[in-house]
């Protein structure tokens, strides 16, 4: 099943959708949509999925470069993020700024209140590791955070 939750388009019909059964290639692919951009209307989207999460959840989200930065608020994913269980996940950016290191992202972390809804996981607070890819034409290699490996 593909997933694309496009925020601002038509509403979610959580309550009478039945889970569509995997696409195979070639097959249009389920669209989730919703209007209501709140704490309740984004669990009800992941509700509509028909899917729990198990195991290890990771959420990746970015936590911003400012308070007034384009970023998903703590108090609109808190809801979905503890329904889930989930660990939010980011990684330092690579041109700096306020998360350019790990000591100035955990306080930018911390400034804006996501210890507060749940564990945060800088990826590559501990290095970096090196994944083979397929086509090597582009790319040798992909760089990821060290915890991946957890």
């Amino acid at each position: 099943m593909a997933l694309i939750c496009t925020l601002g388009m038509a509403s979610c019909q959580a309550q009478t959708h039945q889970p569509a059964p995997p696409t195979t290639e070639g097959e249009a692919a389920t669209v989730y949509m919703t209007t209501d951009i709140s704490p309740e209307g984004l669990v009800r989207i992941y509700e509509a999925l028909g899917v729990e999460a198990q195991g290890r959840v990771a959420v990746k989200i970015s936590t911003g470069e400012s308070q007034k930065s384009n970023h998903l608020r703590p108090e609109l994913i808190k809801n979905l993020v503890q329904k889930v269980n989930g660990t939010l996940v980011e990684c330092n950016t690579a041109y700096g700024g306020n998360r350019g290191n790990t000591e100035k992202h955990r306080k930018a972390i911390a400034e804006r209140g996501y210890n507060d809804i749940a564990t945060v996981d800088i990826m590559d607070e501990e290095g970096e590791i090196q994944l083979p890819v397929k086509d090597t034409k582009h790319l040798q290699y992909d760089i990821v955070g060290s915890h991946l490996q957890n």
